[in-house]
C-alpha cells in the first residue's frame, strides 16, 4: 500500500519537472531571437553592428555567433561573437561588431538550452547606404589660411615696428627736402647773416654819400 507522503514527493517531483520541461521549451525556441544590422563609427572606422535580442521567459544563457553568409547560403567565416547572460527583466541584448559591409546579409547562430548553433530564422542585413565615420578635427593646428597672431591689431608686437619704421622716412624725408633745396638755391646756413650785412653796408654808403653831398653844397656858399 502506498503512503500518503510518498504520493506527495511524487506529485512534487512531477510539478518541478513540468517547470523545468517547460522553461527548456522557451530557451530552445529560435523564435525567440532577433537581429537587425546598422552601421557603427564608434571605433573611428565603419563597423556593422549586429544587435541580437533574446526574449525567452527563461532567461537562459546564450552564445551568438556571427558568420559570413556565402552566396550559396551556407556559413562562411566566423566574423565575432558575443554572450547573453541570465536575465529576469523579459528580455536582453548583445550587440557584435563585425566588418562593414553595405546591405550585406549576416548568418547568425544560437547555442542556448536545446538549441545548438541553431541559425535564426530572419537574417539581419546591413543598410544599403555608406558608412563613413565622422571627420576628426586637426586639433587646432593652423593651417595655411589661418591668420599669424602678430597680425592682429592689437598685438603690442605688430604696433611696435610699423611706428618705428614710419618714423624713420619722415626724418629722413625731411632731411632730404632741405639739402636739395639749400642745393638748388646756393643758400646755406649764413644766409641771414649776410643779407643783414650787406643791408649795413648799403646803409652806410648812403650816409657817406649824403655827408659829401652836404660838404660841396656848403663850400659853393
Amino acid at each position: 500500500m502506498i503512503s500518503k507522503r510518498a504520493v506527495t514527493a511524487a506529485a512534487v517531483a512531477g510539478t518541478a519537472a513540468v517547470f523545468l520541461a517547460s522553461g527548456s521549451a522557451y530557451a530552445c525556441s529560435i523564435g525567440d531571437f532577433t537581429a537587425k544590422a546598422s552601421c557603427d563609427t564608434s571605433t573611428g572606422t565603419a563597423k556593422a553592428a549586429i544587435t541580437v535580442t533574446d526574449t525567452d521567459p527563461s532567461g537562459t544563457p546564450a552564445d551568438i555567433t556571427v558568420r559570413i553568409r556565402m552566396a550559396s547560403g551556407f556559413d562562411g567565416e566566423t566574423v565575432g561573437t558575443g554572450h547573453i547572460d541570465h536575465f529576469t527583466t523579459g528580455q536582453a541584448t548583445t550587440t557584435i561588431l563585425v566588418p562593414w559591409m553595405q546591405g550585406y546579409q549576416w548568418n547568425v547562430s544560437v547555442t542556448a538550452g536545446s538549441l545548438a548553433d541553431e541559425r535564426l530564422t530572419e537574417l539581419p542585413i546591413s543598410p544599403d547606404t555608406a558608412c563613413v565615420p565622422d571627420a576628426s578635427p586637426s586639433g587646432g593646428t593652423p593651417t595655411a589660411t589661418s591668420p599669424a597672431p602678430a597680425a592682429s591689431p592689437t598685438s603690442p608686437a605688430a604696433v611696435a615696428p610699423v611706428s618705428s619704421t614710419s618714423a624713420a622716412p619722415s626724418a629722413s624725408a625731411s632731411s632730404n627736402g632741405a639739402g636739395t633745396q639749400l642745393a638748388s638755391t646756393g643758400g646755406g646756413s649764413n644766409t641771414g647773416l649776410i643779407a643783414g650785412s650787406a643791408a649795413a653796408v648799403v646803409a652806410a654808403g648812403g650816409a657817406v654819400l649824403f655827408a659829401v653831398r652836404r660838404r660841396t653844397a656848403a663850400g659853393r656858399h
